[in-house]
């Protein structure tokens, strides 16, 4: 598989990572009741469905690291964002979604 074809599984894998994570944090929140210590009760309902569309946008990602590995280039459709070449750029962007995501998971609520 070439460099670039690896480096874009990564960051595909990665986004879907992500959004998952998130996701699977806003089913963690409302399953334990503790959502209401983080947005107010009139909200709740769109939090909740906002963990439906990250986890579609996650399997999105996932479906595309999936052309990847079978060597097909993602969907042709003009509406995907590459990743940057600058490494440094890359990690801090994907740096400001897993800290806030690695604090949710590791500290009490």
């Amino acid at each position: 598989m070439p460099i670039e074809q690896k480096r874009l599984l990564r960051h595909h894998l990665l986004r879907a990572a992500i959004m998952a994570g998130f996701a699977l944090f806003i089913v963690h929140l409302a399953r334990t009741e503790a959502l209401a210590l983080y947005v107010e009760a009139g909200m709740a309902v769109c939090v909740k469905l906002s963990a439906a569309g990250l986890c579609v946008t996650s399997a999105y990602q996932l479906a595309a690291a999936l052309r990847v590995l079978a060597g097909r280039l993602p969907y042709d459709c003009e509406c995907d964002h590459g990743p940057s070449g600058s490494l440094l750029k890359d990690t801090l962007i994907y740096a400001l979604f897993l800290l806030p995501l690695a604090l949710a998971f590791l500290l009490p609520d």
